[in-house]
């Protein structure tokens, strides 16, 4: 187990609970294909749109209960820290599930909100490159916390 220091708690990550989250949640894993797949090759406006706030609004839920399951057994409250470099990891990585979920929550409601008023191509546009912007952000949360299990497996 890692322990992590916060103003208000500290959080122990322990690595085999984090990491079978991960490796159990196939429903995210595909909505995240098919994200990142519309992302490499959008087709027309309008289909792009209809798939794109389908694959936000999916993941909005799949990365809710993501983030709800490694919040709860993942990461827990306890008084000591073995380690202040995985502590800081594990308060850095814990404390990105909320703002990354708000992201997602606007980029859904964006896309909606295209796809009702009606496709703008420069719109499209600039809200596909945010979703990228997004899921480069969140690989780089999911490497960290990759990193964080490795390394607390590693301690004594």
């Amino acid at each position: 187990m890692v322990v992590a220091s916060s103003p208000s708690a500290t959080l122990v990550v322990n690595p085999a609970f984090l990491q079978e989250i991960k490796e159990s949640n196939p429903d995210l894993n595909h909505t995240l294909d098919n994200l990142r797949s519309l992302l490499r090759s959008p087709s027309c406006p309008s289909e792009a749109c209809n798939k794109l706030a389908r694959s936000l609004d999916d993941l909005r839920e799949h990365l809710s209960l993501q983030f709800s399951l490694e919040e709860a057994y993942g990461y827990l409250a306890v008084s000591e820290a073995p380690s202040r470099v995985l502590s800081e990891l594990a308060c850095r990585t814990q404390s990105q599930h909320g703002m990354l979920y708000m992201q997602l929550r606007d980029l859904a409601e964006q896309a909606e909100e295209l796809q009702y008023r009606g496709v703008e191509v420069d719109q499209l546009g600039r809200l596909l490159e945010r979703t990228r912007e997004f899921d480069a952000e969140l690989r780089s949360h999911e490497r960290a916390e990759l990193e964080l299990i490795e390394r607390a497996y590693d301690l004594p």
